[in-house]
């Protein structure tokens, strides 16, 4: 069994390697940067980003995705946020609830 120590030390990873994010609206990635990392309660990791599309008409981003240092995928997610027109754009929060359980 993983120690707590074990485990806070998957989290500090997580915190450390996630680098920036990235979201598609159609078929064309952007890429933007992580604005924040967080501790949530029972210690989940919670990483933020912003989407703004900068247009003038609605988007609707489809996927979005966090990077590591290197450029690689680290987590993606299949999406249907629809952005009207009248915004700005959104805040976007991933979570990792990093833990262990015991198999009955």
């Amino acid at each position: 069994m993983l120690t707590a120590a074990a485990i806070e030390g998957y989290r500090q990873y997580t915190e450390r390697i996630i680098h920036h994010a990235g979201y598609r609206i159609g078929s064309t990635w952007h890429d933007t940067p992580v604005t924040r990392k967080a501790r949530m309660a029972g210690g989940k990791v919670a990483v933020y980003f912003s989407v703004s599309p900068g247009t003038a008409s609605s988007a609707t981003v489809n996927a979005v995705r966090l990077y590591d240092a290197a450029g690689n995928v680290w987590a993606e997610k299949t999406e249907t946020i629809v952005i009207s027109s009248v915004q700005e754009g959104i805040l976007y929060r991933v979570t990792f609830d990093l833990h262990e359980e015991e198999a009955a």
